[in-house]
């Protein structure tokens, strides 16, 4: 059967389904173009958080392990938003270390991560994909670690458990201490740990 423009029903689907595929293929590319955009974006963002903390870090008081909350808290940078996702890029699990004068950044944003890398080039960067931390192991391959939290008169200080030098900053900013090593926090309360897991793996676009 033909409609009135002498088209067949096998011709009209066939036409249909040539312009889905290629709708389709459309969208693949240009989403693909835009997550290439906002990993780009992501390593650009992990330099200026570089800069920021290479410039001042004997502003800090831990001068070679500063944590993205600390560049923030001092005005130094403004939060970062998560390229990739909703929200702001990890303030407590974003971090440069300082070695021999160098720095080594750590970026998480969303499920995204830039982790120890010394950023010469936005090509030489690698990118993880990475799951929640969570107190259950799903793997072997499980990336493992340690965060805390603290009780003073009987309730965690904390709404969450922080990696062990956020938390001795934190624990510093709450109490005015001037603590460098966790293992002087159990003069101001008494601290409380986990393990934690999760998934970790390289990110690629295909």
């Amino acid at each position: 059967m033909k409609n009135n423009k002498g088209f067949g029903k096998f011709e009209v689907l066939t036409v249909i389904v040539l312009l889905l595929v290629v709708f389709a293929f459309i969208a693949y590319k240009f989403l693909g173009g835009a997550s290439s955009q906002k990993l780009d974006t992501m390593k650009e963002s992990a330099v200026s958080f570089s800069k920021a903390v290479t410039v001042n870090h004997n502003t800090f008081h831990n001068t070679e392990n500063i944590y993205l909350g600390e560049v923030i808290d001092e005005q130094l940078i403004k939060p970062i938003k998560n390229p990739l996702g909703k929200g702001n890029c990890s303030e407590s699990e974003s971090v440069v270390h300082m070695r021999n004068g160098l720095p080594y950044v750590t970026l998480r944003c969303g499920d995204y991560l830039i982790d120890g890398e010394s950023i010469s080039s936005k090509k030489d960067v690698d990118i993880y994909k990475v799951s929640n931390w969570s107190e259950k192991k799903t793997n072997d391959d499980d990336e493992e670690k340690t965060f805390y939290n603290c009780v003073d008169n009987g309730k965690e200080v904390f709404d969450e458990y922080y990696e062990d030098l956020y938390f001795v900053y934190q624990i510093n900013k709450k109490y005015q201490t001037s603590y460098f090593f966790i293992s002087h926090v159990s003069k101001t309360c008494e601290v409380k740990e986990k393990k934690m897991y999760r998934t970790k793996s390289l990110f690629e676009l295909d």
